[in-house]
């Protein structure tokens, strides 16, 4: 039985905005990530108790998907195809499950960090802000008042310098940050919606021979 969260929803409506949900869609042969593994058990973190079906994916796994992902086409659609030896040995409903569920709950707690970290920075940006003007009004007025003394003119200058610095780090975040944050999020939701396959490695072979 599914209860329809907050968060759920939110992904979905998310996915479906990133064009995640349309089955037109079209899955590249090249947007295939392939992994080898010897049986289903390596597919999972070891210390997870959960039962398969929902069991959280191992460290190796996450890892190697999303250094192969760097060399995938953005915002397309994924693949994933698990080749192995002895296809018996794994469950292919139960792998189908794990891994969108790995990944829908990776989605969320992202969609929930960007939220947390964007009121951070907002907050960081106001401060930053406030203590900019008030550096530069102090620096305006001890130029003003410095009566040509080089001393006052230094510190003036300082003062404004410190002040452009308070914003930087929040500026940074709304520049480039942000963006990558975004970059992630989609990637955790294609990941989610991503086509999950099991092959024989006689097959891959083949396939990979014509």
């Amino acid at each position: 039985m599914k209860f329809k969260t907050k968060k759920g929803s939110d992904l979905e409506s998310r996915e479906r905005k990133a064009h995640l949900l349309d089955e037109i869609s079209e899955l590249y042969h090249e947007n295939t990530i392939f992994i080898h593994l010897s049986s289903q058990r390596e597919l999972y973190n070891s210390f997870d108790p959960a039962p398969e079906s929902e069991r959280e994916l191992s460290d190796d796994v996450e890892n190697y998907i999303f250094t192969e992902l760097e060399h995938k086409r953005s915002k397309a659609r994924i693949g994933v195809t698990f080749v192995t030896d002895d296809e018996s040995l794994f469950d292919i409903e139960t792998v189908k499950s794990a891994f969108a569920n790995h990944f829908k709950i990776r989605a969320e707690e992202q969609i929930i960090k960007n939220r947390k970290a964007i009121s951070y920075w907002i907050k960081k940006l106001l401060m930053g802000l406030a203590a900019l003007c008030g550096f530069l009004f102090v620096a305006h007025f001890l130029r003003q008042n410095s009566s040509g003394h080089p001393l006052f003119s230094i510190l003036g200058e300082g003062l404004g310098v410190v002040g452009w610095v308070a914003l930087w780090e929040p500026a940074s975040y709304f520049l480039y940050g942000r963006i990558e944050e975004r970059r992630l999020l989609m990637d955790y939701m294609r990941l989610h919606r991503a086509e999950v396959k099991i092959e024989s490695v006689a097959d891959f072979e083949a396939r990979n021979k014509e």
